[in-house]
């Protein structure tokens, strides 16, 4: 993959962007604020996997956590043998929270209201005073959801019904990217750090972000632009999701002035996986930042980014180092391109913005929306025109 990857960029590195061959198109701000349209994309993004969390922070048996995804209020457990659950943190009994804390340990789960307990699988345990509550047994347990570990991460299915549809991780991500992601070493990475941000956006706007590099030595001109070259990324679609890498300054001389078998590609390179929807992984050469984007379940403009980064187990000990890197994506990612997207938010939201323009170099951002379309019509069996118009 690396000398194959280096071919291409080394003809991007030589020959520069490309001129436009298109002109701009003009983009419906609704996209970004229409209730229908945001109704159907959370639809679509419970109906499969969504990146919970690093498998690492459920280290051992009895460990758990719990998450909102799409609305959805989760226990995520590993039980005794080791095998990773995922349920509706909801009572089978009269429907209160069974599991209040944020993670922890436990032998069973048991609910607060009149202790109905489960076991670590979401199987009903005990009812309590069963004697008098019911002539007949009950054996319903916690509604349990399509849960599955791959890459190093947990990966769960909000919908409880779309959970058996019986589409694996693999046949989601596709071929292609299910070996990018194997390549890369994803399944030998654990979690240093995560963070939740609660942002007054739309999520797909802070998807935009992975899919141009226009305003890289703008927005980013006092942080990280000046490591690399302006307008240069190798960025192609794979199925309904997208691939892109941006090479860094140095990798200019790696390319230039070492014999191609002993060509270093990926540790030159900075990987934005866009995956559809809602999960970008970028790969940033020694560690990874998985962004698991969580819109709010009725507002559009509302959304949770939690951002997680994976650092390779064989060096996890190296904190001072990660901490550093993790100190530094804090700052740049939340700071400018959460804050521009916050921003273009707020226009939207004024009415102050009419159209949006995309530029022939920013034409993934609308490829992207109508890869959401496609996979919104599948889960939701409507068909809906994308909101962009040739300008």
């Amino acid at each position: 993959m690396e000398l194959a990857l280096g071919d291409r960029l080394v003809d991007l590195l030589e020959h520069g962007p490309r001129p436009a061959e298109h002109p701009f198109t003009s983009l419906d701000p609704a996209a970004y604020t229409s209730l229908e349209i945001h109704r159907d994309e959370v639809a679509a993004i419970a109906a499969g996997p969504v990146a919970a969390l690093a498998s690492s922070e459920l280290a051992a048996p009895g460990d758990f956590i719990t998450v909102e995804l799409g609305g959805v209020p989760i226990i995520i457990s590993r039980d005794r043998a080791g095998r990773v659950h995922a349920m509706r943190n909801v009572c089978a009994h009269r429907g209160a929270t069974v599991e209040t804390r944020e993670a922890g340990s436990a032998r069973i789960f048991s609910c607060g209201f009149h202790s109905w307990s489960y076991d670590l699988d979401g199987s009903l345990r005990n009812v309590t005073d069963s004697g008098i509550w019911s002539s007949e047994p009950c054996t319903t347990g916690l509604r349990r959801l399509a849960c599955e570990e791959r890459h190093g991460i947990v990966w769960v299915t909000p919908d409880a019904e779309a959970g058996g549809s019986g589409e694996t991780v693999a046949e989601w991500l596709g071929d292609e990217v299910d070996e990018l992601l194997a390549e890369l070493g994803l399944a030998a990475m654990v979690h240093h750090a995560a963070v939740d941000y609660d942002l007054g956006c739309n999520w797909k706007l802070l998807t935009d972000g992975f899919l141009e590099i226009y305003h890289l030595k703008y927005l980013h001109r006092d942080s990280i632009a000046p490591y690399f070259p302006a307008n240069t990324t190798a960025t192609s679609p794979t199925g309904d999701h997208f691939v892109g890498w941006l090479p860094k300054n140095r990798l200019v001389k790696e390319l230039t002035e070492r014999p191609r078998e002993e060509w270093e590609v990926l540790r030159h390179l900075t990987g934005a996986i866009v995956l559809v929807p809602g999960t970008v992984v970028q790969w940033q050469a020694g560690h990874v930042e998985l962004f698991s984007l969580r819109p709010h379940p009725t507002d559009p403009t509302r959304t949770t980014a939690r951002l997680t980064m994976l650092v390779p187990a064989d060096r996890a000990d190296e904190t001072d180092l990660w901490d550093r890197n993790w100190e530094r994506v804090n700052v740049t990612i939340p700071d400018e391109d959460f804050a521009a997207a916050v921003d273009v938010q707020r226009n939207i939201d004024a009415g102050a913005v009419d159209e949006i323009r995309l530029g022939a170099n920013e034409h993934f951002l609308a490829d992207h929306l109508a890869a959401v379309r496609r996979r919104s019509d599948l889960v939701n069996g409507r068909s809906r025109d994308v909101p962009v118009a040739v300008g």
